[in-house]
């Protein structure tokens, strides 16, 4: 049964057209007979089909020919929306989906935030109530898209159904005004060059490492490449802690996919200003792809705000299992996965227009033969990599980062003079066996450890 609130505006607006637009309308959404009858009957007969009472005819052409082919598109779209939700509910109440009764009263309206998304031509507001149901009025008036972060308030019935009813923000500034942004796949690309500070500290040994060997800049894409056991997922963490402390002015999106639930709680306790997006390890593959699909679009929404935003995926190798799930053969690696998966990683850029979309993005190696397969066809794929090593691990080397297969091309227009030549040395030194690590834990800073090697 659909919303009797949502019918009421339905019947509302159906009366107060002239007979000749509401046969119009009543054509389109399967009247049978759209040109016959009173007013009142072609009302009584939208509204039917509309609350899921009667089934739609094929579109008619019985009767007049209509005098021009306009009509009221929105209206026709509400009508068929609203039948949906009237035969979604009506299906949840047969199949038993519903499991908790409430009261029958209509709730009032409550506040309600989230990200939107569309599934299968529907769109919703993945919320701290639950999914929402979002109206194409709403996505059509003011130009909405995937990943938009949508405040509003909802109104919920007995059948569960939740629904926006208004719109108040999407992204932070009116609906009027987001209607006027970029479109993030139009903006042109340029080569990174804004330096992006990862070290929090004179003890954060990693950080400063990457910063002088690996240094990571606006518009990357950007590989944590780890063997099991190395410490990946704890790299990526002290990136974005060092990005949260240095860049208050970037937007840190986190995307956990196929983690373990105390991992991931652990991660939205650890951050002030970094989103962290997760899927557990409880969930399907379709889960695990609509969380890292819709992470990525709210990055892209962000971008399009001239704001330069960070977007970390932990990790590749799992994201592309859950695209593979769908191949016939399990064991073995479709390329339409690794396809969507290099999607991901290309929605990396810096732009003319002064956004950028920095993507990193952990990629396992030497695990079983599909990730052998993941880490062949990514591994080429970036402009910026840390390495960690297996070896270095197991002898207790923190951080075990593989010095001679961390880099970042073109360092030279992100890396000052004397830190490219400091980077040289360092390598040099590597190459003559000797550790590097004790000449970061001397110094107090990136700065000093340039003085000594100079």
């Amino acid at each position: 049964m659909a919303d009797n609130r949502l019918l009421e505006e339905l019947a509302a607006r159906l009366k107060a057209k002239s007979i000749y637009d509401l046969r119009q309308v009543a054509r389109q959404v399967g009247v049978p007979r759209p040109t016959e009858g009173r007013k009142e009957r072609i009302v009584e007969e939208i509204l039917n089909i509309a609350s899921g009472n009667s089934d739609p005819a094929s579109l008619s052409a019985s009767g007049a020919p209509p005098k021009s082919a306009e009509y009221d598109k929105q209206l026709v779209v509400d009508i068929l929306r609203c039948r949906e939700i009237s035969l979604s509910s009506f299906e949840e109440e047969v199949s038993g989906v519903i499991e908790m009764q409430v009261s029958s009263a209509e709730v009032s309206n409550e506040p309600t935030e989230g990200l939107l998304y569309n599934a299968d031509g529907v769109w919703y507001l993945n919320s701290n109530a639950g999914e929402v149901f979002v109206s194409d009025s709403f996505v059509t008036r003011f130009s909405l898209r995937g990943g938009d972060y949508v405040k509003g308030a909802l109104r919920r019935k007995t059948e569960g159904l939740a629904a926006l009813v208004t719109l108040t923000s999407v992204n932070s500034v009116s609906p009027e005004a987001i209607s006027s942004r970029l479109n993030f796949e139009s903006l042109a690309h340029i080569y990174p060059a804004k330096r992006l500070i990862t070290a929090c500290g004179k003890d954060d040994i990693a950080g400063r490492m990457i910063d002088i060997l690996s240094p990571l800049a606006a518009g990357q894409r950007a590989f944590v490449i780890a063997p099991h056991g190395t410490g990946k997922t704890s790299v990526l963490k002290g990136i974005a802690k060092g990005l949260e402390q240095n860049h208050p002015e970037v937007k840190i999106i986190f995307a956990l996919i196929d983690a373990r639930p105390e991992e991931a709680a652990d991660f939205k306790r650890s951050f002030k200003r970094v989103d962290v997006i997760a899927s557990t390890m409880d969930a399907g593959a379709h889960v695990h792809i609509k969380t890292a699909e819709i992470a990525l679009e709210y990055a892209k929404r962000q971008a399009e705000l001239c704001r330069d935003v960070v977007f970390i995926l932990d990790d590749v190798a799992k994201l592309t299992r859950a695209y593979n799930s769908g191949s016939q053969v399990n064991s073995a690696l479709d390329t339409a996965a690794l396809d969507a998966v290099k999607k991901f990683i290309s929605s990396a850029r810096n732009t003319e227009a002064g956004a950028s979309l920095t993507v990193i993005a952990a990629l396992p190696e030497g695990g079983d033969a599909i990730e052998d397969a993941i880490y062949s066809g990514l591994k080429d794929f970036c402009n910026m990599r840390v390495t960690l090593s297996q070896k270095l691990a197991r002898f207790k080397v923190n951080p075990p980062i593989d010095i001679e297969n961390t880099l970042a091309l073109g360092d030279e227009r992100i890396l000052p003079q004397e830190e490219q030549s400091a980077a040289v040395k360092l390598r040099k030194i590597h190459e003559q066996g000797e550790s590097v690590i004790h000449l970061f834990e001397s110094t107090a800073s990136n700065k000093e450890l340039c003085k000594v090697l100079k």
